[in-house]
């Protein structure tokens, strides 16, 4: 049996990790980051609409629904979206771009366009040139597969709660699975005075977060200097308490000696 259960265990076993050699191992991992660029990458997808617009964001290569935002404008809505990309570290954004079933543009193509324009130009002003890219994605059949996914699973479901939602998961399930390619990168507006302004806007920022970053240093450095201080002066009245009971007691021991000695003394 013992012989038996020593080969079984050097048995080369496929699902154990320990048994399989370093450089397998290796070349496994340079496969998967060769082919798959998007390996830890966080996205927030979006299914633009005039009306709603609906959000996504990956957990690893699992799209989940986010959010659905209505009613606001082009500017409303980027801000919204720059917020929620910034509070889930997000490290781009997919904005998913409806063509005609020919490939052609159709015209909510070229507002979906503009309304890219406007979410550029929000990252560029909050996380700064290039930090949070924007990328373009055929969405075409997006929201009729979201559709028949929902209807999948619960054919009573309300479609308009969650399509949108759904629409931006499969925007991004297709963009990953694709691995991004034939992605088109949003790009600032032509317009100079644009870009000027969106620039300067950027750089206050920056000076201002420069500003209360130096205000928290120099605070943090005071309370560490206060606090030293008072370290010290606890310090420094310790040991005066500390000398003070050595001294009592070394004037007590003393004195006692004396009396010691007045005492012989009378016995003579």
């Amino acid at each position: 049996l013992s012989e038996n259960q020593n080969q079984n265990e050097n048995t080369y076993n496929p699902l154990n990790y320990q048994t399989i050699p370093d450089n397998i191992l290796d070349a496994a991992a340079e496969l998967t980051t060769t082919t798959s660029s998007l390996l830890g990458v966080k996205s927030i997808g979006v299914d633009y609409g005039l009306v709603r617009t609906g959000l996504a964001v990956t957990v690893g290569y699992d799209p989940k629904p986010l959010a659905i935002l209505s009613d606001l404008n082009n500017t409303e809505l980027s801000q919204r979206i720059i917020k929620l990309a910034q509070f889930e570290e997000a490290s781009q954004i997919i904005v998913g771009l409806p063509f005609h079933k020919n490939g052609t543009e159709a015209e909510q193509t070229i507002v979906t366009r503009e309304f890219a324009n406007h979410l550029k130009c929000a990252a560029y002003a909050h996380f700064g040139p290039n930090a949070m890219p924007i990328y373009l994605w055929d969405e075409r059949y997006t929201s009729k597969e979201a559709a028949a996914r929902i209807r999948a699973v619960n054919p009573r479901a309300n479609i308009y709660k969650e399509l949108d939602a759904d629409a931006a998961c499969i925007i991004l399930e297709y963009y990953y699975n694709d691995n991004g390619l034939g992605a088109q990168l949003a790009e600032l507006p032509d317009n100079p005075d644009i870009r000027d302004v969106v620039h300067q806007a950027w750089l206050l920022k920056k000076e201002e977060e420069e500003k209360i970053y130096r205000q928290l240093t120099e605070r943090r450095m005071a309370d560490t200097k206060e606090t030293k201080r008072a370290m010290m002066e606890r310090a420094r009245l310790f040991d005066e308490k500390l000398a003070k009971e050595r001294g009592d007691s070394v004037d007590s021991t003393s004195s006692g000696k004396k009396k010691k000695k007045k005492k012989k003394r009378k016995k003579k």
